[in-house]
C-alpha cells in the first residue's frame, strides 16, 4: 500500500488505469485534500478521513463503474487450465 501524497493527486501520479479512473472519481465527487489516498492494489484505493474512518474504493473495468464498501473484497481467483 502506498500513500499518495498532494503532488501525486495533483499529476494522477498512479500504477494502473483502474486506480487512475478512482481517483478522478475522488476528485470530481470529493475534497480531496482532506483525506489520505492510499494505493492498495490495481483496482483499489483505500481513503482515510481525519477521523481514521475508511472506505475502499474500486473500479470494475466491465462496467466502467467506481463503487465503494467498508471492508476490501477478497479477491476470486480463476483459474484456467489448458490441455
Amino acid at each position: 500500500m502506498r500513500l499518495l501524497n498532494k503532488e501525486d493527486i495533483l499529476k494522477d501520479r498512479v500504477d494502473t488505469i483502474s486506480q487512475y479512473h478512482i481517483l478522478d472519481y475522488l476528485k470530481k465527487n470529493l475534497n480531496i485534500n482532506e483525506f489520505k489516498v492510499y494505493l492498495v492494489d490495481r483496482d483499489n484505493i483505500k481513503v482515510i478521513d481525519k477521523e481514521d474512518k475508511h472506505l475502499y474504493f474500486n473500479y470494475d473495468s466491465s462496467t466502467k463503474e467506481v463503487t465503494y464498501q467498508d471492508e476490501l473484497k477478497q479477491k476470486e481467483h480463476d483459474y484456467e487450465i489448458g490441455l
